[in-house]
């Protein structure tokens, strides 16, 4: 009757999950493996607790109330794809990189508006879906074979150019 004129439950989600999405050639097809470089959206300021929470303190002790203290910044941070889970919305990327000899991993939603961008660097030739065994590991003992498929497909774009340039 009246469920005719009214969405059900799921074509709901799906709709708010359509508007939520990034556009569609936005977000490269990743892979573990893969050596990414993502910019991350840093929101520091009032009303976001993301980032920055030490400076607003700081200036909340000596006694000064600043309320323009919103800054926007881009934070890149690259490292190897070690898992890859779910698919459109609830993709998340596991990423890792080593910092001073210590390991950190981020895990982010691929179409979270935190993530500006991400841009694969180069791609590797792995035989396992999750890389953990990565976690053991320090210095060139974390490294992956490249791909050679990504250095034909530049030689062929060369290639193409020069004789186009002739």
């Amino acid at each position: 009757m009246q469920a005719t004129n009214k969405m059900k439950g799921q074509e709901l989600i799906a709709e708010y999950a359509k508007g939520m999405m990034k556009a569609a050639g936005s977000i490269p097809l990743i892979k573990p493996g893969d050596t990414v470089r993502l910019k991350l959206n840093i929101y520091e300021g009032k009303g976001e607790h993301l980032a920055g929470l030490k400076k607003i303190h700081r200036i909340a002790a000596k006694g000064k109330e600043r309320k323009d203290t919103k800054v926007e910044r881009i934070q890149v941070f690259e490292g190897t794809v070690i898992g890859v889970q779910g698919k459109g919305l609830t993709q998340k990327v596991t990423v890792r990189k080593l910092a001073n000899g210590v390991g950190v991993e981020k895990t982010m939603f691929t179409h979270s508006r935190r993530v500006a961008d991400i841009e694969i660097v180069r791609r590797s030739h792995v035989r396992r879906a999750k890389l953990y065994f990565l976690r053991d590991r320090v210095g060139k003992a974390t490294r992956l074979r490249e791909k050679r498929e990504a250095l034909k497909t530049v030689a062929a774009v060369v290639n193409t150019v020069t004789a186009t340039e002739s």
